[in-house]
């Protein structure tokens, strides 16, 4: 019996790790980073900046909501993926219309998979983001992408060499890499934040997803089939990573980038 218990708490914190902890994380550095960098673009270069430069993040990110929301059985009461800005007229809430896009739903709160469906659709923006850049990275750096699946193969057992021996190859790399770079600065910009709205919706469905993740782990590994579901999760929440880190490295790039054109536009 204490085997048991032991092992059910050892699983819990493996799932623990790899569905909160980790993202987590990364949503919370990605949405300080980039921000951070909307503020700085918005100070120095005006509100349309944010718009210009970020454009398509922004069009994923209200996306992520939106299909998501769908997903959850919410109701869309009104959606605008993409506009501009108009801080000198109020929108809906009384306040000056600053949104770039927005998606408006409403939910039964007697509905539990409803309401747990707020905590999904509140981070989907990071993961939405994140599915594009990993289809970027099929299509424009299929060695990186193939890299990463070797990688992964066995969760528990990362293939390092696996993972460098399938990187080159690609042809006409520095214009691939350039393009690459070019649409995860705009991918950055738009996309990988998280509102305050957005944090305050996901709170409204993180006790239901505690318990779905608690109640899933106890019963597969009283019944002895944890096994897959940990490789599986462990394998997806890797990849998320590498993607994430990616995009955190791209996030502090664009960071860095608009503060130095600041610099250079006070002087």
């Amino acid at each position: 019996m204490n085997t048991d218990f032991v092992l059910i708490f050892k699983n819990l914190g493996i799932v623990g790790l790899d569905l909160v902890a980790i993202p987590f994380i990364f949503v919370t550095l990605l949405t300080f980073l980039n921000r951070n960098t909307k503020a700085f673009l918005a100070n120095g270069f005006g509100m349309d900046s944010e718009l210009y430069l970020g454009f398509i993040g922004i069009f994923f990110h209200e996306l992520s909501h939106l299909l998501t929301a769908i997903l959850f059985g919410h109701r869309i009461d009104k959606v605008r993926l993409l506009k501009r800005p108009h801080p000198n007229q109020l929108g809906a809430d009384g306040k000056p219309d600053m949104a770039l896009g927005y998606v408006n739903h409403t939910w039964n709160q007697r509905n539990w998979y409803q309401v747990t469906g707020n905590l999904f659709i509140g981070i989907a923006p990071i993961f939405g983001c994140a599915a594009v850049l990993l289809g970027l990275t099929a299509l424009l750096i299929p060695s990186w992408f193939q890299g990463m699946l070797t990688l992964i193969s066995n969760p528990f057992q990362l293939n390092w060499s696996g993972f460098f021996s399938a990187l080159g190859g690609d042809n006409h790399p520095w214009l691939r890499w350039t393009i690459m770079i070019l649409l995860s600065l705009n991918l950055s910009i738009g996309g990988f934040d998280l509102s305050t709205a957005d944090f305050a919706n996901s709170r409204i469905g993180l006790i239901g997803f505690l318990t779905i993740i608690v109640v899933v782990t106890v019963g597969l590994t009283m019944f002895n089939m944890a096994s897959g579901f940990l490789t599986f999760i462990t394998g997806a929440i890797i990849l998320l990573a590498l993607v994430l880190g990616y995009a955190l490295l791209i996030s502090l790039f664009t960071n860095l980038l608009v503060r130095l054109a600041l610099q250079i536009k006070d002087h």
